[in-house]
């Protein structure tokens, strides 16, 4: 049972981390995403889904938190 829990939590983690490279994020405040927990990521992808990301300048659209 732990490890169907393991595999799950890594596989989200993963799909995630994914999202957050295909739209050209590799990282944030000198941490690389596979350094965040599954909590970190999730929090993480709802704050774009709502706030948006310009890949082209590699930052948000309104608070400029990110760096490539």
């Amino acid at each position: 049972m732990k490890n169907i829990l393991r595999n799950a939590v890594q596989q989200r983690r993963q799909v995630l981390i994914d999202k957050l490279l295909k739209i050209g994020v590799f990282k944030k405040e000198d941490r690389h995403f596979y350094e965040w927990t599954l909590s970190d990521l999730e929090e993480e992808n709802k704050f774009i889904e709502t706030h948006g990301f310009d890949s082209t300048k590699g930052k948000l659209n309104q608070e400029n938190q990110y760096l490539q």
